[in-house]
């Protein structure tokens, strides 16, 4: 599967930087996923759980508390008020 450059960065520094497949999380209009070749866009995200493919099919969930997300030609980028990895149980 192809795959894009995602960056996850708090105002405590960057959280995640690397090749993923999908992001899956909830923007202002709704519930949004992000696959390689998306159309640019930007859009506010409110807080709840996202989740993420990596490159290498490994799947990762989180809490995200709220922020903007920006998608481009470079790569996509999540700017987060706060960002916390769910642990397994």
């Amino acid at each position: 599967m192809k795959t894009y450059k995602l960056t996850i960065s708090t105002p405590d520094g960057h959280i995640f930087d690397d090749e993923v497949v999908s992001l899956s999380l909830r923007g202002s209009d709704g519930d949004l996923a992000v696959l390689a070749g998306h159309i640019n866009f930007a859009t506010v995200v409110k807080a709840g759980k996202c989740s993420i493919e990596t490159g290498s099919g490994e799947k990762m969930t989180a809490t995200v508390g709220g922020g903007i997300l920006t998608v481009g030609d470079e790569g996509t980028v999540l700017l987060s008020s706060s960002f916390a990895w769910d642990q397994d149980a």
